[in-house]
């Protein structure tokens, strides 16, 4: 794909900051509302009150605003789930059942606090740079989770299969919060993260 994602200049001053943080909020804004495929610079800019002229002094396209918006996405929920998580191994560094239910809970929950992340994520295979972020987005979490969690409650596991564990733990929940979300009803989604419990419990078992 050739399409450009990059965007074609950094804001350095404030007023210069506001403008392109409003032209990508007003993007994730109008996402959520027309969908990808009706979302254009022409659109955002009459939404924004910015001209098309200015954003493109910023973006090259959507695509790039988009792309923006999820670089940044993905870094702020990798901090606030593990800003959760160093705060819980301070109560306990023994793992448990507990501390699964804990993990899923705070995942779930960062999800929810990071603005237009499930948007993003709807829209991952309309640009294979999207598509990359996420696949980068994992092995952050996976190196992350293994320094944080695996090598602190599981000492005898070497270093590069706790990443390995890590890897298989955060791609394997990435695809069940998948299924979760396209489940309509409450009960379904609360049997399908009982599942993914079980899968857990049982794969940390192997290593305990």
């Amino acid at each position: 794909m050739n399409t450009v994602i990059n965007p074609r200049k950094i804001p350095q001053q404030k007023r210069s900051i506001e403008r392109y943080q409003k032209i990508v909020d007003t993007a994730i804004h109008l996402l959520g509302e027309v969908g990808y495929d009706d979302l254009t610079t022409d659109l955002i800019a009459e939404k924004s009150g910015i001209s098309v002229g200015s954003i493109y002094q910023f973006f090259p396209n959507k695509e790039s605003i988009i792309y923006s918006h999820a670089e940044n996405s993905y870094l702020i929920m990798h901090d606030l789930f593990f800003e959760k998580v160093t705060k819980e191994l301070k109560k306990t560094k023994k793992f448990t059942p507990e501390f699964v239910d804990f993990t899923l809970f705070a995942f779930e929950q960062t999800l929810n606090e990071v603005k237009g992340y499930r948007l993003i994520h709807s829209i991952l295979y309309t640009n294979e740079a999207l598509l990359h972020l996420d696949f980068e987005s994992n092995e952050r979490f996976a190196k992350t989770l293994a320094e944080k969690v695996i090598l602190v409650m599981f000492p005898k596991v070497n270093k590069k299969r706790a990443f390995y564990i890590s890897l298989m733990i955060v791609e394997s929940v990435d695809s069940v919060i998948k299924i979760v979300h396209r489940t309509k009803k409450p009960s379904e989604k609360k049997q399908v993260l009982a599942e993914l419990k079980t899968l857990l419990l049982v794969y940390f078992s192997t290593f305990q």
